[in-house]
């Protein structure tokens, strides 16, 4: 049974009203839900963060807008949250005073804990409710209506497949059985502006992402630009694996990477993959994996173009950006004109009656040209490239353009392939 027959199924044999749903959770128990925890506001903030972007803002389950509190683990207080495809559970230290669990509006429930003040909280499940209070003496009591846990989905816990285990800043003696973090969280934030967001193509949608014998590679393109960075790393697997990720569980382990929780391992499964990220893996991002072959992309990228055109970045993107800013709004076409050591930039919009046109000094000694690209396009790619030089591998005004940085580290490969636009006369 397909997801979408699954959703169809619950909502119409066990979803009416919110007070049905307590009725009948309270009815099933035999008495009151009740369960009590002490936590720290900081604490509690946390794990909300941690989990809240992957609440959907809308959905045909509506449980699915709530936060799972799971206060059944020892000392440990776990928040989850689901869309169905893509999972996150964050591990709190609090005092459990009565196990139990349920579930909270997501957005309410956070926007009332991130103005509280710095201190203790006491929280409370019962009859059907949840209840917020300062433990400091203040007044201060916050109540919410509760939904079951028994209503919220099963999430996932484990998946079959070889386990990646990462370096955090700390294991400098593990450099020779560990991939880099840092290298990971650089490699998605290279690629994954690409992806395209035509849900026709599902495969289109995520990132290729390849690992195996000392390489790890990964890809996104949306059929009109494509971009690939490799990477030599130490850790992984001698067989070759690849999965296609959804951009959005990437994002969340960028996210919580930047927010100082150290990436410790990933296990790539058939289906599915599982990112443990935290001391003891206090987070768990587990993704479903997209379905399907993903394109041949290095049959697209072109070996043989011959025209070099060299140009410090800090002096062009700030140029394409000036530019573009009278580039037409439906186009975004933003011509380029290539001399002998001059790259001349325009633009012209016909909505505005507006025109633009700066010149850049470069290397190049071939034939003249002018081709197009699109200015949004250009200015992705230039943002993404660290070193000031920037290196074009050019063919003709209508065949696929290369970007590269001028300069890589040693088993680095990062390129950007562009489809030029038509020109207009």
């Amino acid at each position: 049974m397909n997801k979408k027959s699954i959703i169809f199924d619950l909502k119409k044999t066990r979803y009416t009203t919110p007070q049905k749903i307590i009725y009948k959770g309270l009815h099933a128990l035999g008495r009151d839900v009740f369960m009590k925890v002490s936590i720290e506001k900081e604490e509690l903030l946390k794990g909300i963060q941690a989990v809240i972007d992957i609440v959907p803002s809308k959905t045909a389950l509506p449980v699915l807008s709530n936060i799972l509190i799971d206060a059944n683990n020892g000392s440990d207080v776990c928040l989850s949250a689901t869309d169905l495809d893509i999972s996150i559970t964050c591990k709190l230290s609090a005092t459990i005073e009565d196990a139990g669990a349920t579930t909270v509006p997501a957005r309410k429930f956070s926007e009332i804990v991130r103005e509280l003040p710095e201190e203790s909280l006491s929280l409370t499940a019962e009859e059907g409710r949840v209840t917020l209070q300062r433990q400091s003496g203040a007044e201060g009591t916050y109540a919410l209506m509760s939904v079951p846990s028994d209503d919220f989905p099963d999430l996932p816990t484990e998946i079959d497949g070889p386990e990646i285990a990462f370096l955090s800043d700390e294991d400098e003696d593990a450099q020779d059985s560990s991939a880099d973090s840092n290298v990971l969280s650089e490699m998605i934030s290279k690629t994954i502006f690409a992806v395209s967001r035509d849900e026709t193509r599902p495969v289109l949608t995520g990132v290729l992402w390849q690992v195996g014998n000392g390489r790890m590679t990964m890809v996104a393109t949306d059929g009109h630009r494509l971009v690939k960075y490799s990477r030599i790393q130490d850790g992984l697997p001698d067989n070759n694996r690849e999965a296609i990720v959804p951009p959005h569980a990437l994002n969340q382990v960028v996210k919580l990477m930047g927010g100082g929780s150290d990436l410790q391992k990933v296990q790539l499964g058939q289906s599915h993959v599982l990112f443990s990220l935290g001391d003891e893996d206090a987070i768990q991002i587990f993704s479903r994996l997209i379905e399907g072959p993903y394109v041949d992309y290095e049959q697209v990228i072109p070996q043989n173009n011959g025209k070099r055109l060299r140009v410090s970045n800090s002096q062009l993107l700030p140029a394409v950006r000036r530019v573009s800013i009278l580039a037409s709004a439906q186009t975004h076409q933003l011509r380029l004109e290539l001399k002998k050591d001059e790259l001349a930039l325009s633009a012209t919009s016909q909505e505005i009656g507006g025109e633009a046109r700066e010149s850049v000094g470069v290397e190049y000694d071939e034939d003249e040209m002018t081709i197009g690209y699109n200015s949004g396009y250009l200015q992705d790619v230039l943002r993404r490239i660290n070193c000031d030089e920037i290196l074009f591998e050019l063919d003709s005004a209508v065949a696929a353009g290369i970007i590269r940085p001028g300069e890589q580290l040693e088993g680095e490969d990062y390129l950007c392939l562009l489809m030029p636009l038509r020109l207009n006369d």
